[in-house]
């Protein structure tokens, strides 16, 4: 976790979330953005990036849009959403829309690090309160799957969308639902917010 980009209006959060990842990463360049706009220009700059820590909440934005506004332009980044919000609904959303993890804000300094941490060792965090009705993964399940299985289910892990997975491993964006299919049957999920869900919980690395 070399490079992150911290969005977010609130100048106190800035401090709190580079605290933690400072934690994580002592050598870590974090930069801070407090709105969209700014936060494309920040990113452009250091690119390649690791990780995006954003708010729901910025200026001028309405919901997800700023969810899905970044992860249309920047497909390949790992995007965490920290969020005053805890509803299943929301976190759920949001996960759908790219999210590559969902940490409240209402973590205390102990729990957004480790939280964190599950997201920097390729990981996703979500809070154990939310999708509650989402069981975890059996690691025998991952272990049944064929490397191509594997490699697509790490990706959507990592919140990238179909086309950004067949471009990393140079397949067609229909065998990449094929193996996601396969992968999903295996672990007893029907979908990749179910599927990241899943991984989550029961704390398995992909990598």
């Amino acid at each position: 976790m070399k490079n992150v980009l911290i969005i977010d209006d609130d100048l106190l959060i800035h401090e709190a979330l580079g605290a933690v990842v400072r934690r994580i990463s002592e050598d870590a360049i974090v930069r801070c953005a407090a709105d969209l706009s700014d936060g494309f220009a920040k990113a452009r700059e250091a690119e390649p990036l690791d990780l995006v820590l954003l708010d729901l909440g910025l200026p001028g934005c309405t919901g997800m849009e700023a969810l899905t506004t970044f992860r249309d332009w920047f497909p390949h980044v790992r995007v965490v959403v920290v969020s005053v919000t805890e509803e299943a609904e929301v976190v759920l959303k949001a996960l759908r829309a790219g999210a590559s993890g969902y940490v409240p804000k209402t973590h205390n300094a102990g729990l957004m690090t480790a939280a964190l941490r599950v997201v920097a060792e390729g990981g996703v965090y979500v809070p154990p309160q939310a999708l509650a009705e989402v069981k975890p993964a059996d690691p025998t399940a991952i272990q049944g799957l064929t490397d191509r299985q594997r490699d697509v289910l790490r990706l959507i892990v990592r919140g990238l969308p179909n086309r950004a997975i067949a471009e990393r491993l140079g397949i067609a964006e229909d065998t990449v639902k094929q193996h996601a299919s396969a992968a999903y049957a295996a672990l007893g999920v029907s979908s990749r917010t179910q599927a990241m869900v899943a991984v989550a919980k029961a704390g398995i690395r992909l990598d």
